[in-house]
């Protein structure tokens, strides 16, 4: 098998599990271009205190990797995003949509945290910021690559979903909503662009130990806080690479023949809860 895959674009690359991402495929010989809500949202949980620092330990791998910041919730940035990416690499060869995440706010950093009321009830507001941050990011960057892909006659998307949209939860229904959204988005393209030779996956990942996850366990429903501490090899929560090397796997030839297909990186939580 030929790899024709070279150059990824990672939204919500700079932190969480966008960064392991990141760094797990720069490993493997990928260019990566990432990009986040602005230039210092990599900092809010930890993870690293500088763009510059992200792409230089990228860069180290042997590879070449390139930054950008925009608000994916705007299809105006999102354009420009993918434009940029293109003076810079040429091509587009895979995208994943890492961006979202469960927290509320609307600061640069998209850092906010749990809303008090994270039920059916929370804020019309806030489950507007969730759903858009979430389901609209992945929309908005998936119009702008598509495009270059088709011209390509090839490409690799991958989505990112959770757990959360194959269950009942007790708090972030929002979130769950708007993941469950991202997942038939997920299948609706891949039907409608097989013809072009694109492969459109979906993760659903279960608990992870991230900056972000660690940052807000007060507000974690329960089946996120279960077995944080277990030894247990498939209880446990999740490591970023456990994630990390199912992507990896979704970018490769080895998934030339699959699209429109969602993998569930959870451990067999959902298994036990069904």
């Amino acid at each position: 098998m030929i790899n024709k895959v070279k150059n990824i674009l990672i939204t919500g690359g700079t932190r969480g599990l966008g960064l392991q991402y990141a760094h797990f495929l720069a490993k493997k010989g990928y260019n990566i271009g990432i990009t986040d809500i602005s230039n210092t949202a990599c900092k809010v949980y930890g993870e690293a205190s500088s763009t510059e620092e992200i792409l230089n330990e990228l860069k180290g791998y042997g590879v070449d990797a390139w930054y950008e910041s925009a608000n994916l919730i705007d299809p105006i940035q999102s354009n420009a995003l993918v434009e940029k990416f293109i003076e810079h690499f040429g091509e587009i060869h895979g995208v994943i949509t890492n961006a979202g995440g469960d927290v509320s706010g609307q600061d640069l950093d998209a850092a906010g945290g749990k809303p008090e009321n994270n039920s059916f009830f929370i804020s019309y507001d806030e489950s507007n910021n969730i759903f858009t941050r979430n389901y609209n990011t992945c929309l908005n960057t998936l119009r702008s690559v598509i495009p270059y892909m088709v011209q390509q006659n090839f490409g690799k998307v991958i989505t990112v979903s959770s757990i959360n949209a194959a269950l009942g939860v007790d708090r972030e229904t929002t979130y769950s909503v708007a993941k469950a959204s991202v997942l038939q988005l997920t299948r609706s393209l891949a039907t409608e662009v097989r013809k072009n030779g694109i492969n459109v996956n979906c993760i659903m990942p279960g608990p992870v130990r991230t900056g972000r996850f660690m940052a807000t366990l007060k507000g974690r429903n329960s089946h996120d806080l279960k077995n944080l501490k277990t030894k247990s090899r498939l209880e446990r929560v999740a490591d970023p690479k456990d994630v990390a090397a199912v992507v990896e796997f979704l970018i490769s030839p080895a998934s030339d023949f699959i699209s429109g297909e969602v993998i569930k990186v959870d451990g067999g939580l959902f298994n036990q809860s069904i």
